[in-house]
C-alpha cells in the first residue's frame, strides 16, 4: 500500500491527483477525517470503509512509521524549505487565515519552521526524519516534478498513468516577490528553518540519487512532460473523490457517536462513583 506523506505547498496536491485518478475509490484522503492526526486506529476503519484500498494520501499521516502496515511503499515530496515557508505564508496570508509579518509568523507559526521535519518525524528530530527518507520507496522534489514522477513511474508497486493536470496554481503576489527580494527575511526563514534544510539537502544530495539509480533513470537525460490539459480517467477520478466525501460523512458521524457514548460512559461511571462514595459514608456514620 502506498502511504503518501503531503507535506504542504511541495506540489502534493497533483501528485495526490495522480493516485486518485489510477485507484480512485481505493485511495483514501486522511484529510477527510479533519483530524490533526491520522492514527492506527483511524487506518483500521479505512480498512473497513475501503476494501480494495491501494493508497492513502494526507497532509495529516504524521511521522508514517507509526503505522502497522503490510509491504508499505513511503513516498512523500520535499521542497527548497526557504521557498516552502514563502510559499505557505502566502497562502495564509491570500486565505485570510494569518494577518501577521512574516517575520512575526517564522517565530510563532509552527507551520513556518521546520515543518518538513516536524510531520516526517512528529517533531523536531532530525535524525528520525532522515530515518524515514531512507525508509522511504519513494522521494520526489516541488523542483524535480516531472523527473521525480519519472522515477516514481519506474519504482512504483503497479503500473501508473502519471499524467497530471495542476490542480492548484498559485497567483502572483506582492508577499512573495517582496520577500524573495528582502536578504535580511531571506536569511530570517532560513535561520528558522535549519533542520528542513538539512533535511533537504540530505534527500537531494544522497537518497535521490539512489532512487535514480534504483530506477534506471539518468538525471542529466531530462525527463518526460507529464503535465496534461485534461484530466484522465476523469470518471475514476471523480468516483473516488464522491467516495471520499462519503467517508468523511460517515467518519465524522461515527466519530460523534462514539464521543456522546463515551460520554454517557464517563457520566455513568461518575455517577456509580457518587453512589458508592455515598453508600461508604453511611456506613460509617
Amino acid at each position: 500500500m502506498i502511504i503518501f506523506l503531503h507535506i504542504h505547498k511541495t506540489g502534493g496536491t497533483s501528485f495526490r491527483s495522480i493516485l486518485e485518478r489510477n485507484f480512485g475509490a481505493a485511495c483514501c484522503h486522511t484529510n477527510q477525517t479533519r483530524r490533526e492526526q491520522f492514527c492506527q486506529a483511524d487506518l483500521e476503519f479505512v480498512k473497513k470503509f475501503f476494501p480494495r484500498l491501494r493508497a492513502i494520501t494526507g497532509h495529516n499521516l504524521v511521522d508514517p512509521l507509526q503505522f502497522s502496515v503490510a509491504d508499505p511503499f513511503y513516498a512523500t515530496f520535499l521542497r527548497e524549505p526557504v521557498a516552502r515557508v514563502i510559499s505557505h505564508y502566502q497562502d495564509q496570508v491570500l486565505r485570510g487565515t494569518n494577518r501577521a509579518t512574516f517575520e512575526e509568523s517564522l517565530k510563532t507559526n509552527e507551520r513556518l519552521n521546520n515543518w518538513q521535519v516536524k510531520l516526517i518525524a512528529g517533531g523536531e528530530d532530525l535524525g528520525k526524519a532522515k530515518q524515514f527518507l531512507e525508509r522511504c520507496a519513494f522521494i520526489g522534489f516541488t523542483e524535480k516534478f516531472d523527473l521525480s514522477l519519472q522515477v516514481f513511474g519506474k519504482l512504483s508497486p503497479c503500473p501508473m498513468n502519471l499524467n497530471y493536470k495542476r490542480l492548484i496554481v498559485a497567483r502572483n503576489s506582492k508577499i512573495q516577490k517582496a520577500l524573495l527580494a528582502d536578504p535580511r527575511m531571506l536569511e530570517l526563514a532560513r535561520e528558522y528553518n535549519r533542520l528542513d534544510l538539512e533535511l533537504y539537502a540530505f534527500a537531494l544530495n544522497e537518497i535521490f540519487p539512489k532512487l535514480c539509480q534504483k530506477a534506471g533513470v539518468n538525471p542529466a537525460a531530462g525527463a518526460p512532460r507529464y503535465e496534461v490539459s485534461t484530466n484522465d480517467h476523469w470518471l475514476k477520478y471523480k468516483f473516488g473523490r464522491v467516495y471520499n466525501k462519503m467517508f468523511r460523512q460517515i467518519y465524522k458521524a461515527r466519530a460523534k457517536f462514539y464521543g456522546a457514548s463515551i460520554r454517557l460512559m464517563h457520566s455513568s461511571t461518575v455517577a456509580s462513583v457518587v453512589s458508592m462514595s455515598m453508600n461508604f459514608s453511611s456506613g460509617d456514620s
